[in-house]
């Protein structure tokens, strides 16, 4: 019997086996913004919820999480309120630039993706990724919603 469960584990680890593994929505949440701060220029990011919970961050250790996350928060439903405002439709991501670096946010259906870059960074290639990212976590969210 333990022969068979050692196979079975095995099994599930092998990666020439057929057996889909379900991927969690926390790890997609991960892997997405591993991606983005992987980006040149880049410093670090956080996925918040609207109310400013972390839900996963790669930050360098000098970067105050809880404040980062919380700035996060207030900016991105100041983004969603000011849209709704004018009429615009939902954000889709904005920057705030200053002398010492840019942030980058992104509105998701499950919160805030949020990176930190150099005053320097490639604005457009940040954005271009960040949009995907956003795209990403709305089809993460959705499928692993209707699962």
């Amino acid at each position: 019997m333990a022969d068979s469960q050692t196979s079975d584990s095995n099994a599930a680890h092998d990666p020439g086996t057929t057996v889909p593994r379900p991927s969690s929505r926390a790890q997609a949440f991960r892997e997405t913004l591993f991606e983005l701060i992987r980006l040149d220029g880049v410093r670090g990011g956080l996925i918040v919820t609207p109310d400013g919970l972390v839900i996963t961050s790669e930050l360098p250790p000098r970067f105050p999480v809880e404040a980062l996350a919380a700035l996060a928060a207030t900016l991105g439903r100041e983004l969603e309120l000011g849209a709704s405002r004018l009429e615009r439709g939902a954000f889709r991501t904005a920057l705030f630039s200053a002398d010492d670096g840019t942030v980058f946010i992104g509105g998701s259906p499950v919160g805030y993706v949020t990176l930190v870059a150099d005053r320097n960074v490639n604005v457009e290639v940040v954005r271009a990724a960040l949009g995907r990212a956003v795209d990403r976590l709305r089809g993460t969210w959705r499928t692993a919603g209707a699962a």
